[in-house]
């Protein structure tokens, strides 16, 4: 068996798990920060705030993050071609993003107070380069510059904690100083990544920007089919934070995303998985990329059952060591979120692979189902039980949709749950293709 370390996957899956693992610290520490800043009233203003213009950047995000991956690890188009095509799409999810955004936020925080929505405004207008900073990301991921790829997304959650720093040693802030620290990141990372971009596409092209209609049309079709079941995942993981946003005050729509990010603390190793196992399986043969799949879902059920069992017995006092007493009430909710949080993670690399396969479309399969389960539930819990019962029916849904996508691998990506769960395969090396 290849050892850690000395193949290339395992390289890349160690840069990015740690990278990740230091992101999540990062917005451990912000979230802390942020809480103890705003408090419970306005760490939920501050949620509501930036919350629904990110809805309006992932609606209009075309699947484009995927797309570029994919695309740039099959090679069936130069990377100027594909960055200019990427370039093109982005200007039209611009003008959707601005259009719609200003009537959706104003309908979605009528009750909130003006300073909350002008603050979610100020946020909606710079949307576009949220959207553009992960572009270059993608590319890097895309041809295995993994390393280049986490030092990118790293700089806007850095730069937010930096800030939050700052604010705390002041000893004030306000709501709007805590989102004008958020955009100040995302432009940064915007700056660098177009200059990484740049080198990367000028190094294999010798020019940065290339016209290929087909290269756009392909990105397009790509990213629309994979788009769907992001925005399905992206609904079904934040319909509990929306409607509690619309029925419950800013209070307890606080306490619920404490719960959250702390029953989510061990996304990171999923994460990380995912973002390998897309990188690695699009520069691969199908058959390669299934060992590829199955490897990286072994190694994301271990982490996160010991993960989330070290958590179910921490939370308690995490909470109040780290938010204080007055976010007591969230740890019943930490504690239901965690089998969900299982679930979720063993979901998002089970999505990876899908898209590694070619197969974008497939988790919007389950995605779907899981969102009718969240809302249901949602019906039935909420008005009862309050962001208790978001927590249930998160961790109902989440549940749900991992079974849909075990079955779903097993019947149209030729995995079953054996393959899954069986002895470690030896991985196969990357293609000539790779760089």
């Amino acid at each position: 068996m290849i050892q850690p370390l000395q193949s290339r996957y395992f390289q890349n899956l160690a840069t990015t798990v740690g990278s990740q693992a230091t992101i999540l610290a990062v917005g451990v520490f912000t979230g802390i920060a942020a809480a103890r800043l705003l408090g419970p009233q306005g760490r939920g203003a501050l949620a509501a705030a930036v919350l629904w213009p990110l809805v309006l950047v992932l609606f209009a995000s075309l699947g484009l993050n995927q797309a570029i991956v994919f695309h740039a690890g099959k090679q069936r188009f130069t990377l100027a071609e594909v960055w200019t095509a990427a370039l093109v799409l982005w200007l039209a999810q611009s003008i959707i993003v601005l259009v719609a955004g200003r009537p959706v936020v104003a309908l979605a925080l009528r009750h909130y107070s003006p300073e909350v929505r002008h603050v979610s405004f100020l946020f909606l207008a710079f949307a576009p380069l949220i959207m553009l900073g992960g572009y270059p990301a993608n590319l890097l991921q895309g041809r295995l510059d993994l390393l280049s790829f986490n030092l990118l997304r790293a700089i806007t959650p850095c730069v937010y904690a930096a800030g939050l720093i700052i604010l705390m040693l002041r000893g004030r802030c306000s709501l709007r100083e805590v989102v004008a620290l958020q955009i100040i990141g995302a432009c940064l990372t915007v700056g660098v990544g177009l200059w990484l971009a740049f080198c990367r596409a000028r190094q294999q092209a010798g020019r940065f920007l290339a016209w290929n209609r087909s290269a756009c049309a392909s990105l397009l079709k790509f990213g629309c089919k994979s788009n769907l079941s992001s925005v399905t995942s992206y609904v079904n993981q934040r319909s509990d934070q929306l409607l509690l946003s619309l029925f419950v005050g800013p209070h307890d729509l606080g306490l619920y995303v404490v719960a959250v990010a702390l029953a989510t603390a061990v996304s990171f190793f999923p994460q990380a998985a995912g973002v390998v196992t897309l990188a690695t399986g699009s520069n691969l043969a199908p058959e390669e990329a299934r060992r590829v799949i199955a490897r990286s879902f072994r190694l994301t059920l271990a982490a996160l059952g010991a993960g989330c069992g070290l958590l179910l017995v921490l939370c308690p006092w995490l909470i109040n060591f780290a938010y204080g007493p007055s976010f007591g009430p969230a740890v019943t909710a930490c504690k239901i979120l965690l089998p969900g949080s299982v679930a979720l993670g063993l979901n998002q690399v089970l999505y990876d692979g899908a898209r590694a396969l070619d197969q974008p479309l497939l988790p919007s399969y389950s995605e779907g189902i899981s969102t009718a389960v969240t809302f249901g539930a949602l019906l039935l819990f909420l008005p009862r039980f309050g962001f208790l019962g978001a927590a249930v029916a998160s961790t109902l849904a989440y549940s749900t949709g991992l079974a849909v996508t075990l079955h779903l691998a097993r019947t149209r990506l030729r995995i079953g749950l054996r393959d899954l769960l069986g002895s470690p395969l030896a991985l196969p090396a990357l293609s000539q293709t790779a760089p």
